[in-house]
């Protein structure tokens, strides 16, 4: 399923009861302009949707109370020409108000949000026609379309009229076409400035609101044990400005392998195979069973509280973005990069430590480090790991027993690189990880463990204690495991303590 949220607009219109709105929610087999192609909605496309808990709202905007909601105050039918809506609206300043904006025409559109799950592409007529909707997450009264023709009038006033056409456009799709056919709601300049103006308590535009409320709907915040209803996803690029140079400065965690896959969900993973073999014309080439191991993550849930001054609502927004960016990036390096060396497994990833199971085939154990130890640990390696492979120790490992060593003539075996190189051992890079205990000398391909953080980092914002406080205290909350993927990949040195 492809889970990019998406709005339609059609009809609405006022019906005779007092505080009751009818309208086409979807129309099958109509066509609409998207500016490039043409849009077709098939009839089976709502075969497998459930149709139940749908709100309806106004503007998509749903951080307030719903104007009703399916099946108890929202009647949503499936006729042969698309679906209709009913809806009773409350006895409320905002259901009365909504009501006769809509029975004067001031409010004249509808929108839905869907998920697409099956669609067809005619290339030769630019026409793509959806199959399955996968999910409907809400429907909206709106009061401007980007393309505002449909014809709506209150229904008294349709009487004797409904051969008048209608036209059924897009309210937010305009910039839509096939190669952006997979867009990313968390990954728009809107969400982006709409997500800390939220937090900052900041009015949004018209269309980052829209913009917010899309992403909202795929409820990936659903994923965490958030406290409040109000919690957002960070931004894709504010994600990768949070873990690509937190990968950059903590060690292992610039050289393990990152997924973002579902927890609970088996991920095949290629291991070393043979390499490809020479072959003469005519001759039987043998078959070769790809070698593949498997790694479930589970997930575990990292919290951060953040508390600023209440001045913080007058930072500037890009100010604001790069000190939640800074600490992040230090919060979520250091808590990964800890579990990647040493975490349990229980309530945290599995670490190298701990997820290998040490023996005499895979461990040197010695009193007195040597450099003839260190070959002998490149010796334990699997060779078809030795590609790729790197040294891992902490610095107090590296400077105090490994620089020391020196020759018969007394000179130093090992120097540090010249001009920012990178450091090596007998020719293998060495990586400085100061989570590996003193002594401990780790070798091996660190490929072959995987951090997995599937639902980005979510972030909730509380004043409760702002009264009394003056702080306002944000709260991050990231999904994460991780866990060797081919145990066999890594060995181990270990100077016992005097």
């Amino acid at each position: 399923m492809n889970k990019r949220h998406e709005t339609r607009a059609y009809e609405v219109r006022a019906a005779e009861n007092p505080l009751v709105i009818e309208g086409t929610a979807i129309v099958f087999d109509q066509p609409a302009d998207m500016h490039g192609f043409s849009e077709r909605i098939a009839r089976s496309a709502l075969e497998h949707v459930d149709l139940n808990d749908i709100t309806l709202l106004v503007n998509h905007d749903g951080t307030g109370i719903p104007l009703a909601r399916s099946p108890k105050t929202l009647t949503l039918n499936v006729t042969d020409s698309g679906l209709e809506m009913r809806a009773e609206l409350p006895d409320t300043e905002q259901g009365r108000s909504v009501y006769e904006a809509v029975r004067r025409g001031d409010l004249s559109q509808m929108s839905f949000a869907f998920d697409i799950a099956n669609q067809e592409w005619d290339e030769n007529r630019r026409e793509r026609t959806i199959t399955e909707i996968g999910r409907v997450y809400e429907i909206s009264i709106v009061n401007r379309a980007a393309y505002p023709q449909t014809n709506v009038q209150a229904r008294n006033d349709l009487v004797g009229k409904e051969g008048n056409s209608m036209n059924f456009n897009p309210i937010e799709s305009a910039v839509m076409n096939q190669a952006a056919a997979n867009i990313n709601t968390h990954d728009t300049p809107e969400y982006r400035s709409a997500f800390f103006k939220n937090l900052l308590g900041k009015p949004l535009t018209e269309g980052e609101q829209r913009s917010f409320t899309a992403a909202q709907a795929e409820k990936r915040a659903d994923a965490f044990n958030t406290l409040s209803n109000s919690a957002a996803v960070v931004p894709d690029k504010t994600l990768n400005e949070v873990i690509r140079p937190a990968r950059g400065v903590n060690g292992l965690f610039g050289e393990v392998r990152l997924f973002n896959v579902p927890a609970n969900l088996s991920v095949p993973v290629g291991t070393p195979t043979d390499a490809a073999s020479w072959h003469i014309e005519g001759s039987n080439v043998d078959r070769k069973n790809i070698t593949t191991t498997s790694v479930t993550f589970s997930a575990y849930e990292l919290i951060k509280v953040l508390s600023m001054s209440a001045a913080v609502r007058r930072m500037d927004i890009g100010a604001f973005e790069g000190y939640l960016t800074e600490e992040l990036r230090n919060s979520i390096a250091d808590a990964i990069g800890a579990a990647i060396v040493g975490g349990t497994g229980s309530g945290q990833p599995t670490g190298i430590l701990s997820g290998v199971t040490w023996n005499d085939g895979n461990t040197i154990s010695t009193n007195t480090l040597t450099a003839d130890n260190l070959l002998a640990l490149i010796a334990k390696l699997p060779g078809s790991y030795a590609g790729g492979a790197k040294f891992a120790m902490s610095t107090a490992t590296l400077f105090g027993s490994i620089y020391p060593l020196k020759d018969g003539d007394g000179a130093y075996l090992f120097t540090d690189a010249e001009n920012g190189g990178v450091r090596r051992l007998f020719g293998f890079p060495v990586v400085l990880d100061d989570n590996i205990p003193a002594g401990t000398v780790l070798f091996g391909n660190f490929r072959y463990y995987g951090v997995n953080v599937p639902e980005g980092v979510a972030m909730e914002v509380s004043r409760e204690s702002g009264f009394t406080s003056g702080l306002i205290d944000f709260r991050a909350l990231c999904i994460a495991d991780g866990k060797p993927i081919a145990p066999g990949a890594f060995v181990k040195l270990e100077v016992n303590a005097a």
